[in-house]
């Protein structure tokens, strides 16, 4: 009895002890995502051995599964019989390209010991938006100190890039490689940062609440920077994901206000008065954002991009081009260098398939739809960090459906580990309500 208590100890020691690793890497992630891969190797393997079983019974895995066995497959039959009909195209790129998807879904898997319950998931949202403020850091250093990089440390092991800016309508990356990264990460940490200020909110702790309240006012103005479409839709996006109907009153006529400012500022349908009026309303980098804006079925370039996407897939919808294709097929096409699709559903079908696309698609739809059944078609309160996993998810997929930052490996990684989070809500629904720590 004693032994088998001594034992049991120390397991839960070891499970401790991964977590608290698991935090430390989720923490140096944004800022440091090489040191945090070398740190979470451990307690994702561990995670695996120790969920093993619980993960051969989950039949929804399966279709990660087969996804992956497809995906493997091509690479091999590529790698073997060269059936590719394009030019300076190699077939290894399948399997570089298997580096963007097959060791996220051994996050994925061994992750989810590390969230299967209220107070773990806001343990890492609280990491994540501390793992954030080094990215705020770089963001109003770069724009307002101009220190601009690359900075690496380490012979290159942690680089922050905070490119030169030209102008001062040129946007701000931070210490990321580009302005599109940066605003997702930032608009994807928002909503827990909505949590943890409710959550302070409703606790009464005024110092907190400040504190709290105060860093996200920084989130807002580094966003404000950062000149990303996708990190604003991100912002609006999550106020009625996060709140519900209580904000509808006010944030659809704010939308509305907003939207409206743009079009009589950029089209020209209104006075030079007017314009200057409603232009003085939005600041001139996120004006600068529409400047293109037109009705002109030509001039939206991503309509024509997604069109041609769709006609690749096409020609080749079970099994794909192979990774990396599509920039060579639509040069050789049309003319012109697109470096994606502009749509993680078109760039995985060119890349591996439409079986492939439509497998993983499927299984992140299903995990969406049950888990907001479970979290706010339920009467629970308060449930503040299990909306903010929610709500993150989505707004990944929102700034998917139209750019492409998957391929950070910090957007990628964080992605799966959201997904995970989901599925602990699920297995363990019981007392979604915030944890207090």
């Amino acid at each position: 009895m004693f032994l088998k208590k001594t034992l049991n100890f120390i397991e839960f020691e070891r499970k401790e002890l991964a977590f608290r690793i698991f935090l430390l890497g989720i923490f140096f992630l944004p800022s440091a995502p090489a040191v945090a891969l070398l740190i979470i190797l451990f307690p994702i393997f561990f995670g695996l051995k120790k969920n093993y079983e619980n993960l051969k019974k989950d039949n929804l895995n399966y279709l990660l599964i087969l996804a992956g066995f497809i995906m493997i497959s091509k690479s091999i039959i590529t790698s073997f019989w060269d059936t590719s009909e394009i030019t300076n195209w190699d077939p290894f790129l399948n399997w570089a390209g298997l580096a963007n998807w097959i060791p996220h879904f051994f996050i994925y898997f061994g992750a989810q010991l590390y969230v299967q319950n209220p107070k773990q998931r806001s343990l890492i949202a609280k990491a994540l938006i501390l793992g954030t403020v080094p990215v705020i850091f770089s963001c109003f250093s770069q724009y307002f100190l101009e220190w601009y990089g690359p900075y690496k440390l380490f012979n290159g092991f942690i680089v922050w890039y905070q490119r030169s800016r030209t102008d001062i309508n040129t946007p701000v990356t931070g210490l990321f490689n580009n302005p599109n990264y940066t605003g997702a990460w930032l608009a994807m940490t928002w909503p827990f940062l909505i949590a943890y200020l409710s959550q302070k909110k409703k606790e009464g702790n005024k110092l907190k609440f400040l504190v709290v309240f105060f860093l996200s006012v920084l989130f807002i103005f580094a966003i404000s920077l950062i000149n990303s479409r996708g990190a604003f839709l991100g912002i609006l996006a999550s106020i009625p994901l996060m709140f519900g109907k209580d904000v509808i009153n006010w944030f659809l006529p704010l939308v509305f206000m907003i939207f409206m400012s743009i079009i009589l500022c950029v089209l020209p349908i209104s006075s030079e008065n007017v314009k200057s009026i409603f232009c003085f309303l939005i600041p001139n980098n996120i004006l600068s954002n529409f400047n293109d804006l037109s009705f002109n079925y030509a001039n939206l370039s991503r309509f024509l991009i997604w069109e041609k996407a769709v006609n690749l897939i096409l020609d080749k919808p079970f099994f794909g081009w192979g990774a990396a294709s599509f920039p060579i097929l639509y040069f050789n096409q049309y003319g012109e260098w697109k470096g994606h699709p502009h749509n993680l559903f078109l760039e995985l079908s060119i890349s591996y398939g439409l079986i492939t696309s439509i497998l993983i698609f499927i299984f992140i739809g299903i995990l969406i739809y049950r888990t907001f059944k479970k979290i706010y078609i339920s009467k629970i309160k308060n449930n503040y960090y299990e909306k903010a996993w929610w709500t993150s998810t989505i707004i990944f997929l929102i700034h998917h459906s139209f750019d492409i930052v998957y391929f950070d490996a910090r957007i990628s990684i964080i992605f799966w580990i959201l997904i995970a989070g989901l599925k602990g809500s699920l297995d363990h629904p019981k007392n979604l309500e915030a944890t207090k720590t």
